[in-house]
């Protein structure tokens, strides 16, 4: 039985790569609208976007979607959650055990991706956890955009990395790909916000790495399906066709 869990979208209006991302139409539905969408069919508690700006406010009001407008000025994805979180329990008066930040350029991920997340969140004594699938096009070893994740035995994540880790001289290991999601523990979103951003986090800009140096734990489940990550128009223009040949069968 799950707990208490509530889905937050952080969205903001500015990509250098694809300006006015949110709104970008996917098969005829703007990309917050899809997200939203895969996050309700997960049925893993509220679902909640977390906006920059009124022109996103208006696209959440149109599809019916709960909504919080944040400060655009917030540093990251993870104070814009707290942000929204912080506000929603004010008004709402309502108590949660698990926040899952949700990513807004996932248009088409699997419900059941967002399910595993929350269910190892509330399973283990992880503070933080996400998934990840196994790598399976070589090309993307070596792609810094690509992260990848070091685990123990007992799937607790070591390190994350744009570089291929573990290393392997004969290239006969697996990788792994990791995927935006993450689920919060109320008390480890806390500490969270509060820390300055950390040397390792500077050096590979990549957040959870803040996380990892100040002994919050990691946990991560492997799944089999992996979403694309839209941050550019060759993505945008890669999911498109992806959505629209499924829909034409």
């Amino acid at each position: 039985m799950l707990k208490k869990n509530l889905i937050i979208i952080p969205v903001r209006m500015a990509s250098t790569r694809l300006p006015n991302k949110p709104m970008a139409d996917i098969a005829g539905q703007t990309m917050i609208a899809r997200v939203y969408k895969q996050a309700l069919k997960a049925n893993v508690g509220e679902v909640l976007i977390a906006c920059d700006c009124n022109e996103i406010a208006d696209e959440a009001q149109r599809i019916n979607a709960n909504f919080i407008i944040t400060d655009p000025n917030l540093p990251s994805g993870t104070d814009r959650i707290f942000s929204a979180l912080e506000q929603y329990q004010l008004s709402t008066q309502r108590e949660f055990s698990t926040i899952t930040n949700l990513q807004g350029d996932l248009p088409d991920i699997d419900p059941e991706v967002i399910v595993n997340a929350v269910e190892l969140a509330q399973n283990s004594d992880f503070d933080i956890t996400t998934v990840a699938t196994v790598i399976k096009e070589p090309s993307q070893i070596n792609n810094p955009n690509i992260v990848k994740i070091a685990l123990s035995k007992d799937s607790r994540a070591l390190y994350f990395s744009r570089s291929p880790i573990p290393y392997s001289k004969d290239n006969d290991g697996e990788y792994l790909h990791h995927i935006g999601i993450y689920v919060y523990k109320i008390s480890a979103l806390k500490k969270f916000v509060k820390l300055p951003v950390s040397p390792l986090e500077k050096r590979e800009s990549l957040e959870q790495l803040r996380a990892l140096e100040n002994n919050l734990s990691i946990g991560v489940r492997i799944v089999d399906n992996h979403p694309l990550s839209v941050d550019t128009a060759e993505d945008l223009a890669m999911v498109n066709r992806i959505i629209k040949q499924r829909q034409s069968y």
